[in-house]
């Protein structure tokens, strides 16, 4: 039991970490100092330049993230499939399938930055290649979009109805619901708008990991049962009778 709950938390952790590293990822990539509104002009300045060693750096990051993230989602598997066996595992295969996607736009940022170089190069002669590139980001997203949703909403609703380990209050950190203050980041002001604006996505899912770590740290919520419910107290109860035996 203390070995399951210690490799519970050391993959709570590990997500944690993973989530931390795709935001330090995104940081070393396009990470800059301005106002959430202009994030996008900021992040392709940025793209064009940074040299190469910071670029396969910051993209190097995305696979590992993504590893550390399956780890941290299999942990939240395992606070779920207690009470809710077939739901828990349909969130755990939609956001694994939704961290996939985030790891593939995490990769494609690299290659968009060399389609630029060679586009302001040769103006022109890149157009058909940027334009593909940009499709496949958008198709990506997509694939991102579609199961994170799917995995937040079944999480929210089975954490709410008490159908999980976590407590209710939990549901607070669900980063489906935090998404929805992500346009809010877009009117934050000089120097930190860019860094939570661009950021946003890395910095919810690891809030997600740590309110998840801090809450099953000692183990799954018990709920009040009966004592015939009860393994310790139906043992209590036998010994109390067979001592009052004659």
């Amino acid at each position: 039991m203390k070995n399951d709950l210690g490799n519970n938390r050391w993959a709570g952790l590990a997500g944690l970490a993973g989530a931390l590293l795709f935001f330090v990822g995104d940081m070393i990539l396009v990470g800059h100092w301005g106002a959430g509104s202009d994030v996008c002009e900021g992040s392709l300045r940025m793209l064009r330049e940074s040299t190469q060693v910071r670029l396969f750096i910051g993209d190097l990051a995305g696979p590992i993230a993504g590893c550390l993230c399956l780890l941290g989602f299999w942990h939240m598997r395992q606070n779920l499939i207690g009470r809710s066996p077939y739901l828990g595992r349909v969130v755990l295969f939609a956001l694994g399938a939704a961290i996939v996607a985030v790891s593939v736009v995490h990769e494609l940022l690299v290659p968009l930055r060399l389609a630029h170089r060679y586009s302001d190069a040769h103006p022109g002669a890149a157009v058909e290649l940027f334009d593909a590139l940009r499709s496949y980001l958008n198709l990506a997203h997509y694939l991102e979009d579609g199961p994170a949703y799917l995995g937040a909403f079944l999480l929210l609703s089975l954490v709410l109805s008490g159908r999980s380990s976590y407590p209710r209050w939990t549901a607070m950190a669900n980063f489906g619901l935090l998404s929805f203050i992500w346009p809010l980041a877009h009117r934050v002001p000089v120097p930190f708008g860019s860094v939570l604006f661009g950021g946003f996505e890395s910095l919810t899912l690891s809030t997600f990991f740590l309110v998840s770590v801090i809450a099953t740290w000692r183990g799954p919520a018990t709920q009040k049962t009966g004592c015939s419910e009860r393994p310790d107290c139906a043992e209590v109860l036998n010994h109390t009778l067979s001592d009052r035996r004659f």
